[in-house]
């Protein structure tokens, strides 16, 4: 229902249909879709998760150079999570509210993004003053 920013996901990971929405630049990209996206119960892309995919992001990888050898198709479920708490404002029974995850103990890998108030308390520690432009030492 693009109309309303909203798609349903009849098979997901975790095997609970559920609701999503999508952000505003989605909802235009996927108004201009080339095919359109009038198609009933068809996908709307025809790519799959499989070795052409793999492949292109095999690519993306090796223009990155090595440090990005890490990154997985699982990897973005991660980045996505880690922007709703940094960008989104949301907490861990936020996560959960999305239902990406099932429970607190799933949403709760991502705590650790979060700067604390508790850590920000560095900022008072005393600190040598500056002579000039250069620290003292």
């Amino acid at each position: 229902m693009l109309n309303e920013a909203f798609v349903y996901f009849e098979e997901t990971k975790n095997d609970d249909p559920r609701g999503a929405h999508l952000p505003p630049l989605l909802v235009t990209a996927l108004a201009n879709h080339p095919r359109g996206t009038d198609r009933g119960r068809q996908k709307v892309f025809r790519f799959r998760k499989n070795g052409h995919l793999y492949n292109l992001l095999k690519k993306v990888k090796l223009a990155a150079g090595p440090d990005v050898t890490f990154v997985t198709f699982h990897t973005f479920c991660h980045t996505w999570a880690t922007w709703m708490r940094r960008y989104g404002g949301l907490d861990t029974r936020g996560l959960v509210g999305t239902r990406r995850w099932k429970d607190m103990k799933s949403a709760a890998r991502y705590e650790h993004v979060d700067v604390s108030v508790e850590s920000m308390k560095a900022d008072l520690l005393p600190t040598p003053k500056r002579k000039g432009n250069k620290f003292p030492g």
